[in-house]
């Protein structure tokens, strides 16, 4: 960690008094001020706006700020008059539950999509209490609900990517489905949550053979693992050519493309097996020897939406994600006692020049 930045964490994690003044804490023992400049609360004024840091996103020929919008730049430059008219931020939209360990569900895609340069908006279809060891209890959000949520976000900020997740319940697997279905909502990425990390189930039998029959054949990717492959296709996969058969048959059922990932084979590699337009693709790497495997799944399928959303070929999208979340997973900072989140923070592979705009 940068010095700068560790100063910054450190001084902002200093307690402070709740209620208490705030201006005791820029003193020291005798009574001076450890910060040069006069503080504006002292004299009674009002503080000014704070302004943010420009964030450079992307392949940092934009700044956004937080006092305006994003600044043109050269007086030819395209990508500027592109940012100037709201064309350059990409919006993807989550469909998933909340979890309130911070490390899978709304939570890790939001933060990926962050990573990504991508806006992230979200519908919640359920609550979850739940930390690394495990789910203690969750319940799904009302299904006018989650349509109401899909209908504000949709009107207003359109996805160019969308993902869902832990959908929990009949209903809301139906009723996804229909919004998607009616509103063509592009680029849709399935993530078939049915267990948890921890082992506990997300979704009743009745959702499953619905996902099935209504979400796979709207999915532009369908991304299982192993036993949610098993559940989608009624067929054993256990082995590579297993996971290809899967896929093969996912796509038979409507999917343009089928990724099944392969974490829960055995040995020293990872196979991931992705069929797309009637070719096979093999992704292999090292195992990692880590508990810090909370959220993969989710961080996946939100890293490939993203992706998507950067309008990248579907093969580099999946590609990208592999390489972020084997990334994230070597970095991973070790929290709580069980199944420990990854490290969003790593970078996303950067985006090639071929990649537009």
């Amino acid at each position: 960690m940068p010095p700068q930045l560790g100063d910054q964490l450190r001084s902002a994690g200093r307690p402070r008094q709740v209620g208490g003044d705030e201006r005791a804490a820029k003193r020291d023992s005798r009574g001076e001020r450890l910060l040069d400049e006069p503080d504006s609360f002292d004299q009674g004024e009002a503080a000014p706006a704070a302004r943010l840091a420009a964030l450079e996103i992307a392949d940092r020929r934009l700044q956004i700020t937080g006092d305006e919008a994003p600044r043109r730049c050269r007086a030819n430059d395209s990508i500027c008059e592109e940012a100037w008219e709201g064309r350059y931020v990409k919006i993807a939209l989550t469909i998933a539950g909340s979890d309130s360990g911070g490390g899978a569900g709304i939570q890790a895609d939001l933060k990926t999509f962050h990573q990504f340069g991508v806006f992230g908006t979200s519908v919640v279809t359920a609550v979850t209490a739940q930390n690394t060891l495990g789910v203690r209890a969750w319940e799904a959000v009302p299904v006018q609900l989650v349509t109401r949520q899909l209908d504000a976000v949709v009107e207003d900020l359109p996805p160019v990517a969308v993902k869902s997740g832990m959908l929990g319940a009949s209903q809301v697997v139906e009723a996804v489905a229909d919004e998607i279905a009616r509103r063509s909502l592009p680029n849709y990425v399935l993530d078939p949550v049915m267990v948890a990390t921890s082992g506990d189930r997300l979704l009743d039998a009745d959702a499953e053979r619905l996902m099935a029959r209504r979400l796979v054949p709207l999915a532009s990717l369908v991304t299982p693992n192993l036993d949610e492959a098993e559940v989608l296709v009624g067929d054993q996969v256990r082995t590579p050519e297993g996971m290809e058969r899967a896929a093969r048959a996912l796509v038979r059922m409507g999917a343009r493309a089928a990724l099944v990932k392969g974490g829960h084979l055995l040995g020293d590699d990872i196979v991931d097996v992705l069929v797309s337009d009637g070719v096979v693709r093999r992704f292999t790497r090292p195992r990692l020897d880590t508990t810090s495997t909370h959220g993969t799944g989710c961080t996946l399928s939100a890293a490939i939406t993203a992706g998507l959303a950067l309008d990248r070929p579907l093969e580099r999208a999946v590609q990208d994600a592999l390489d972020f979340v084997q990334r994230a997973m070597a970095a991973a900072p070790a929290l709580g006692a069980g199944h420990g989140p990854l490290n969003h923070f790593v970078p996303a592979p950067p985006r090639p020049p071929t990649d537009g705009w």
